[in-house]
């Protein structure tokens, strides 16, 4: 990892809200470090007492604006990296699947930009945006038939 311990910084739990609208999910680009400029979910840290899906969809709406109801959790994912200035940034990101709700999507607060892109786009180019954006679709995916119907029911 590091050659210089002291410089590592304690794990933060964070929530990604990462949202649907039909065949499409709501991406951020990054204005901070970790990750800055990168297009990926939009998310932030859990806070104290605070329920994850809740979280989720707080950090959603800061971020982009957007409304919507925490529907799945997906596995755990690590960032434990340094970033181009050498500064350690440690957190275990929970992603959640939410289904939007309402609101235009504007970015706000940590957000430089949002954009609705849709699944096939993502999986097509997967280098345009954060690792993790890639694996996080392909999950989705695999639900996709399960949502659907549950939004004609």
């Amino acid at each position: 990892m590091s050659e210089h311990p002291s410089q590592l910084t304690t794990p933060k739990v964070a929530a990604l809200a990462i949202t649907y609208k039909e065949d499409q999910l709501l991406l951020i680009q990054r204005s901070k470090e970790p990750q800055k400029y990168g297009w990926g979910f939009p998310g932030g840290s859990v806070h104290p007492g605070e329920a994850l899906n809740d979280a989720a969809c707080r950090e959603l709406y800061e971020e982009t604006q957007v409304q919507s109801l925490p529907e799945h959790t997906f596995g755990v994912i690590e960032v434990n990296e340094f970033d181009r200035n050498g500064q350690h940034h440690h957190y275990i990101l929970v992603p959640v699947l939410c289904r939007y709700v309402s609101g235009i999507a504007k970015a706000s607060d940590d957000a430089m930009d949002c954009r609705w892109v849709s699944i096939q786009d993502i999986l097509a180019d997967h280098s345009r945006f954060i690792d993790h954006v890639h694996n996080l679709t392909q999950q989705v995916v695999t639900l996709m038939p399960e949502l659907l119907k549950r939004q004609t029911s």
